[in-house]
């Protein structure tokens, strides 16, 4: 099939708001962003799928951008998304830090208001389907054995099923203030499916991720310390309770979940590099299969 032909855009000396393992933003000019996908993590039919996600979201009252064209930038590919006075709530958490609870609060608020958002079935993917996605990447870089590669797959399987919207990457770096509104964008890991699929995402960049030095800076553009205080707040507000030994098991299970990411971004990521990368990631791997035959003891997820 011969492949469309999309209007080339560069984005050299545009500012950068912000980038991630899924791909870099650029504001394009007053009132429009670019976002320009990582096709390791994002084929074709992925980047079509969020543009057209993106459009049911906003038609079912989820605050996201809304999209215009898709473009090219040099050999990735990208969309146009209007965005006036745009920054991301990262940025807005950093310049703001006596606003640090407040904008936590209004950042779990966000994330329950999607969870209560039903679809009917087959208007979006399933949201294990992106997770799957990150299972495949772990498999092409041929770092990890079959029977690891099948334990992850087993996994994403035993997610639980739902209907309600799940963002599948959710966090500051990918929620944008503009007009004092939050906006989502980054729609491509987006479906329906259980709120572990989202909160497994969230903790995973504001506490797993900030065990390295400058992480959440470089992905959410808050501190590592900023990060790990909005996620106290955040989950206590998104579960509305403070009880401790509830939050402990819950990010006991998250931590779980995040290895798949990790294990998947760890293949292409400089988080971890130099002399200590492959013990990192064989240590990553070791926790991943202790925590898979705990689960299997209890029955799964």
């Amino acid at each position: 099939m011969e492949q469309k032909e999309y209007k080339k855009v560069s984005v050299e000396g545009l500012p950068l708001i912000g980038a991630g393992a899924n791909g870099a933003v650029y504001r394009l000019n007053q009132e429009q962003i670019i976002k320009v996908y990582n096709p390791l993590t994002n084929p074709m039919g992925k980047i079509l799928q969020e543009k057209k996600t993106a459009k049911e979201a906003f038609t079912h009252g989820i605050p996201t951008a809304i999209s215009f064209d898709m473009v090219q930038v040099d050999e990735k590919y990208g969309i146009i998304y209007e965005m006036i006075d745009a920054k991301t709530l990262g940025t807005t958490m950093s310049e703001n830090p006596e606003q640090l609870d407040a904008l936590a609060v209004r950042m779990a608020q966000l994330l329950k208001k999607l969870h209560s958002t039903e679809f009917e079935p087959g208007v979006l993917p399933d949201a294990r389907d992106s997770l799957m996605i990150w299972v495949k990447v772990a498999e092409r870089s041929g770092v990890y054995d079959d029977d690891l590669i099948d334990k992850m797959r087993d996994v994403v399987r035993g997610i639980p099923d739902g209907n309600t919207f799940v963002h599948g990457d959710f966090h500051p770096g990918n929620i944008m203030v503009s007009r004092d509104e939050l906006l989502l964008i980054d729609m491509g890991e987006s479906g329906v499916g259980s709120p572990l699929a989202d909160l497994m995402c969230t903790f995973q960049f504001m506490m797993m991720m900030t065990r390295h030095e400058g992480s959440a800076m470089r992905y959410m553009s808050i501190s590592n310390e900023q990060s790990r205080h909005v996620w106290n707040v955040f989950i206590r507000e998104y579960l509305g309770d403070d009880d401790p030994g509830r939050i402990a098991a819950l990010e006991q299970k998250l931590t779980f979940l995040g290895l798949i990411r990790t294990l998947a971004g760890l293949t292409f990521s400089k988080i971890v590099d130099g002399p200590e990368r492959e013990g990192y990631i064989k240590q990553v791997a070791e926790h991943f299969l202790i925590g898979y035959e705990k689960m299997k003891e209890h029955g799964g997820l």
